[in-house]
């Protein structure tokens, strides 16, 4: 059974993340069935335009605890385990995102990869992975801190605190907020106007704004490489545990 839902009309691709059982959180299968719809739409004449929405009232936990336990880091390294989805990056087309509710670690990272993102007034971001003993792997620690800057990266990435739709948007990680009512409509909105527009040339505005970001390829290499380092730690290994009991680590910085 898929979690997702693609629908295409007006040259807008829409793909509606719900997995409801898990509030999105972001399993294996599940970016798969991601990536493969993205890329698919991608591929697709008719559509100028991609738009990912929730179906929930949360966009995305982030990824999937669960599935992390019994992940060796010998199995992270060998697979590329990054806890979130990898087609974005990849996409020729604009992709607009609609956030309500939380967008928390990979869900946020998965925000981060977006063009234009649009928020719910409800809409929440946080990057916890530190709470867990953990870290961003899918470029948390890179889109992040070139949208908002070092000092507002490093105070979510080291305090694990959320930033209020209004506070993302002074920030820079989002384009613009409106009422949790008028979400959807506005975000589809955005998505046609972009895919109104002649593709060649947003395809290329897009390739060109991406191009200017300087060492991204090296930084989510390294970010990658410390990711994988956490599966060895005892800390990271308590985190996860903790967290799925419903108690409070008790870590060994070790």
């Amino acid at each position: 059974m898929t979690s997702v839902a693609v629908e295409c009309a007006d040259g807008v691709g829409h793909l509606e993340l719900n997995r409801a059982d898990a509030l999105n959180a972001l399993d294996l299968q599940f970016c798969k069935e991601i990536d493969d719809a993205l890329l698919a739409l991608d591929a697709r004449e008719d559509v100028r335009a991609i738009l990912i929405s929730t179906s929930l009232r949360h966009f995305c936990a982030g990824a999937d605890i669960r599935e992390m336990l019994d992940m060796s880091a010998e199995q992270a390294r060998a697979t590329g385990f990054v806890g979130c989805v990898s087609a974005p990056p990849r996409l020729r087309k604009p992709l607009i995102v609609a956030v309500r509710g939380l967008a928390a670690g990979g869900g946020c990272e998965l925000v981060e990869m977006c063009d234009i993102v649009v928020a719910a007034a409800s809409a929440r971001f946080c990057h916890p992975e530190i709470t867990l003993a953990a870290m961003p792997g899918a470029g948390g620690t890179q889109r992040l801190a070139r949208v908002v800057g070092k000092h507002v990266a490093m105070d979510l990435l080291l305090t694990g605190r959320a930033l209020s739709a209004d506070e993302a948007l002074v920030a820079g990680l989002v384009s613009r907020v409106v009422p949790d009512e008028a979400l959807e409509a506005a975000a589809m909105s955005v998505a046609r106007l972009v895919a109104s527009y002649s593709s060649p040339v947003a395809c290329r505005i897009k390739a060109a704004v991406n191009g200017a970001q300087v060492g991204l390829d090296a930084g989510l290499a390294l970010e990658r490489e410390l990711f994988h380092a956490c599966f060895s730690e005892h800390d990271f290994r308590e985190g996860l545990a903790a967290f799925t009991e419903k108690r409070k680590p008790r870590f060994e910085h070790r």
